[in-house]
């Protein structure tokens, strides 16, 4: 007998709390809420951990990892969560169903073996301390969080296979809040006790043993503990430990009743909501925890707020001795640990100030481009919004993109004209990271939407007849949140590793802008390992998504030659060629910038082309989609006239 799995076409629906609507609405403001003091707390942990010098141990190298799995766990789970229970449909796509059981085992697995890499960290920290930066040195640090990752993801590619492969033959309802393993091995209509087997052999691996370790561990912590003779020695190295114990308690004791208790005894509804608690309220509570017991953290919290509270007030240039000015200068004595200066006072944005008969012309000049950019995305993004007949992907990913040029060219521009407008050339070390972080992730998330666009295209000419299928609305919202997703990844890996280099007191930015290449030239210790990572970046940011635009129109061109009427084909180059500009302009204009050589363009060579991609091309680029594109033109005329 052969079965069909026709959940593969129609996906799923989650029952979650259908069979209580009353709850729906009340749980929808609890889980927001707790989503958002979720990624507030666990990005503050990150930044922190970041930013501060003091905290760049081994120790909150771990928390950080902790906190970025946090962010994960809860972000595969709560937003689909919030649409079920916002709405009346309570369907999931047999693609998200996979994408969230994968990331759920995934993530749930990896979270068990970093607990133990971090019980391990403390055992060196109290058990051996005279040894810890010997034993802890950063490669090992960065072996076992690797491994931690490898091995979760590991786990997932197992038991997703296996439990994808069985076949359901049943209803499509899992009655749960999520695609889990316990629920989909409900809806199989064969035997599935080999399933639960494994399941159960795997929870025991990733639950039990390194739950073993971590006792082991705390086993010898307390037995270095009670030979400690002071009561404030006793006191404090409890102190490292009591946090890591409480998310230990946590994350492993509603996960241990979840998967290795028997399944008839717990009813449905207990299942849930030990899901329900291990998946949000644990990942919510953990920032909580790590900063109301945690003495480090709060005063690194408190001197990050205080320095960046004072900056406006210490930001004069006199204050500064000259010989810490110099382009060239280097530290003497220790940099590791030594504050930057410039987290203080702020930097100093040289721009064009070496040309000032050029400051006045170039004002006049980006004020103008910037007044036709913000009036002409604004204009996209309200004919897209109030004509009906522009309620299609292609002018949904074209909104999108006017969006981002506007923060794009917001992002530096006003704080551009205000330095070519007068004397004072700074900016604070607040505003240089915010400018550096939107710089980074704006950037990154409009190479990914470009490439997205181009696949748009690619279905619209090659696949014509299954354009609304392949197109529907959920797929088009995804790709976005994948854009938006990575670019924000990109600034949040790039920004804490650039402006935690060590500058020795340098302000001084020979570029108009807080961009990264500039700021990493200031550093005066060795920055090539931030430098690959960046070019790391830049490779699957810029050139892999070029690559997908290039291929998509491999196919484009092809199917276009084989249109016979020439009218077909205009109408067909007619739906790209707009497409291909801007991808011309944008691409062209930042490869050259950031995949050459770092030596190869003068420094006004660079300043002029990251003007070009930052200003020139947001301004362009309505004016292109404008000028090409009939159906814009008649929707404005409409809108217009209606006005």
């Amino acid at each position: 007998m052969i079965w069909v799995n026709e959940s593969t076409a129609e996906g799923f629906i989650l029952l979650g709390f259908s069979d209580r609507p009353q709850l729906e609405f009340p749980l929808f403001v609890v889980f927001l809420v707790s989503y958002i003091v979720t990624i507030f707390g666990n990005l503050t942990i990150i930044l922190v951990s970041r930013l501060d010098s003091k905290l760049h141990t081994p120790m909150y190298f771990f928390l950080t990892n902790l906190s970025v799995l946090d962010l994960c766990y809860i972000t595969c789970t709560v937003p689909q969560m919030l649409v079920n229970l916002g709405s009346i449909k309570k369907g999931i796509s047999y693609g998200g169903c996979v994408a969230q059981l994968f990331m759920f085992l995934a993530l749930g697995a990896t979270e068990c073996v970093l607990l133990a890499v971090m019980s391990f960290d403390r055992f060196v920290a109290i058990c051996r301390p005279l040894y810890y930066s010997v034993i802890m040195h950063q490669r090992l640090c960065l072996l076992l969080a690797a491994a931690s990752w490898t091995i979760g993801f590991s786990n997932s590619v197992w038991l997703s296979a296996l439990t994808l492969q069985l076949p359901l033959c049943g209803p499509r309802v899992i009655d749960h809040f999520l695609c889990e393993v316990p629920a989909l091995l409900k809806l199989s209509c064969v035997d599935t006790t080999a399933n639960e087997a494994e399941l159960f052999f795997v929870s025991v691996l990733f639950h039990l043993i390194p739950l073993t370790l971590i006792l082991m561990s705390y086993a010898f912590i307390s037995q270095a503990v009670l030979k400690i003779q002071s009561a404030e020695g006793r006191q404090k190295a409890f102190g490292t430990c009591g946090s890591h114990l409480v998310v230990v308690s946590l994350f492993y004791g509603t996960a241990i009743s979840m998967y290795l208790q028997p399944p008839s005894p717990s009813s449905k509804d207990r299942g849930k909501m030990v899901s329900l608690f291990y998946g949000i309220i644990a990942p919510m509570l953990n920032p909580l925890i790590y900063t109301l017991r945690n003495k480090e953290v709060k005063e690194a919290f408190k001197r990050l707020s205080k320095s960046l509270l004072n900056q406006e007030i210490r930001k004069s240039p006199e204050i500064l001795p000259k010989a810490a000015t110099g382009p060239n200068r280097r530290c003497k004595g220790k940099i590791m640990g030594k504050s930057n200066d410039s987290s203080e006072y702020g930097f100093i944005l040289v721009g064009f100030s070496d040309r000032p008969k050029l400051e006045m012309v170039l004002f006049i000049v980006n004020l103008t481009l910037y007044s036709v950019a913000v009036l002409g995305n604004s204009t996209i993004i309200l004919v897209c919004i109030l004509d009906p007949r522009l309620h299609t992907p292609m002018y949904f990913f074209l909104a999108n993109l006017s969006f981002l040029d506007l923060c794009f060219s917001t992002s530096c521009i006003p704080q551009m004209l205000v330095n070519l407008w007068g004397p004072d050339k700074t900016i604070s070390y607040a505003g240089c990271v915010v400018q550096l972080f939107s710089f980074l992730s704006v950037g990154g998330i409009e190479c990914i939407l470009l490439a997205v666009m181009a696949y748009d295209r690619y279905v619209a000419v090659c696949r014509p007849l299954h354009y609304m299928v392949i197109m529907h609305p959920q797929l088009c919202l995804q790709l976005v949140a994948v854009a938006w997703g990575s670019g924000l990844v990109n600034a949040i890996v790039m920004s804490p590793l650039t402006m935690t280099l060590s500058r020795c007191g340098q302000r001084r930015i020979n570029h108009f802008l807080c961009e990264m290449p500039a700021l990493i030239k200031m550093a005066c210790v060795d920055a090539r390992a931030v430098e690959m990572l960046a070019f790391a970046f830049a490779i699957l940011i810029v050139l892999l998504p070029l690559t997908l635009i290039l291929v998509s129109y491999g196919y484009i061109a092809a199917a276009v030659l084989r249109i016979k009427s020439a009218a077909g084909r205009w109408k067909a180059f007619n739906t790209c060629s707009s497409h291909l500009t801007v991808v011309s302009l944008f691409y062209g204009s930042i490869i050259y910038m950031y995949m050459q050589p770092g030596n190869s363009s003068s420094q006004d060579q660079g300043k002029f082309l990251t003007l070009f991609y930052n200003l020139v091309t947001p301004m362009l680029n309505p004016l292109i989609y404008t000028l090409r594109n009939k159906e814009v033109k008649g929707a404005l005329k409409k809108v217009l006239w209606r006005q």
